[in-house]
């Protein structure tokens, strides 16, 4: 008998361990985040577009936010601040979608096709898309820029009245090729004898063809968004060398909206940091971001 007890009390306890061991296995249950996100392929005509759309649980129609990425980077951005971003908006019920421009991705068109009129022009259809959407609301919809994302989002802005609320970090706000002087003075008389020149950033290749050098000069978009009278949002960083936070300044001395909000934060550069192992202004950003649209859409 007491053979028999011990041999079910090894039978209870070997059971109740293999089970815990399965559940060990399986790791610990991951909470529901409270969106969902997909890739999508946004037809442009004679390319598409591809994108990442975050959508909240629920039903409803839901305000969104279209992010533009800055150069050289990709629909996620640096240290995946839009990715994040992303997150802290659908928490708030606020969906996105974030677009690679030609060059940023294996799937987007090549570095040699990218040019400021096909940014522009990518943005719009981007924008008519995500407004055709069921689940969002077309009366409530934003744009969030990143350097030279944010050049294109302004020139799209300023000439699109269905833009509801627009945000900048580290704008590159100026009218032509200022932001890009260096560029133009190293690259410029190469791209032109050749039809394009590959740059090395360090980070990333990219060859700048002659058309994205002239479409980058012609640009005119610190005239285009006074046109624009909606919220807006500028946030740079006071240690910024690549753009000065001055045009930060600029975008809201320009624009014609009667709610505009400048947060300069102080010791951050161009990229917030986000690269480092302190995420504390990357993640300031990204939180006075997502509570703005929120508020704002």
């Amino acid at each position: 008998m007491g053979r028999l007890r011990l041999g079910r009390r090894f039978i209870i306890v070997f059971a109740l361990a293999l089970l815990a061991s399965l559940f060990a296995a399986a790791g610990p249950a991951t909470a529901d985040p409270g969106y969902r996100e997909r890739d999508v392929s946004i037809d442009a005509g004679d390319h598409q577009i591809p994108g990442t759309m975050a959508i909240p649980s629920g039903g409803g129609p839901v305000p969104a936010v279209l992010m533009l990425h800055g150069f050289g980077s990709q629909k996620d951005e640096v240290g995946d601040m839009y990715a994040r971003v992303a997150a802290a908006l659908a928490e708030r019920g606020v969906a996105s979608l974030r677009i690679d421009f030609a060059g940023a991705s294996a799937d987007a068109q090549p570095w040699v096709d990218n040019t400021y009129d096909g940014m522009v022009a990518d943005s719009r259809v981007a924008l008519d898309w995500l407004i055709g959407l069921r689940r969002v609301d077309d009366d409530r919809v934003g744009l969030l820029g990143f350097s030279l994302g944010t050049k294109v989002a302004m020139t799209v802005a300023g000439t699109d009245d269905r833009v509801a609320a627009f945000a900048s970090w580290s704008g590159s706000t100026a009218n032509g090729a200022v932001d890009f002087q260096f560029y133009f003075d190293e690259y410029y008389d190469d791209a032109l004898a050749n039809g394009s020149v590959v740059v090395d950033l360090g980070f990333t290749v990219v060859e700048l063809s002659i058309e994205w050098f002239e479409t980058i000069a012609a640009s005119r978009n610190l005239d285009l968004i006074s046109g624009y009278s909606n919220p807006l949002l500028a946030i740079a960083g006071s240690d910024d060398t690549v753009v000065d936070p001055h045009w930060s300044k600029a975008l809201l001395r320009v624009a014609n909206s009667s709610d505009e909000t400048l947060r300069i934060i102080d010791g951050a550069d161009h990229i917030y940091h986000v690269l480092t192992d302190d995420q504390s202004f990357a993640e300031e950003v990204i939180h006075i971001t997502a509570r703005w649209f929120s508020s704002r859409l």
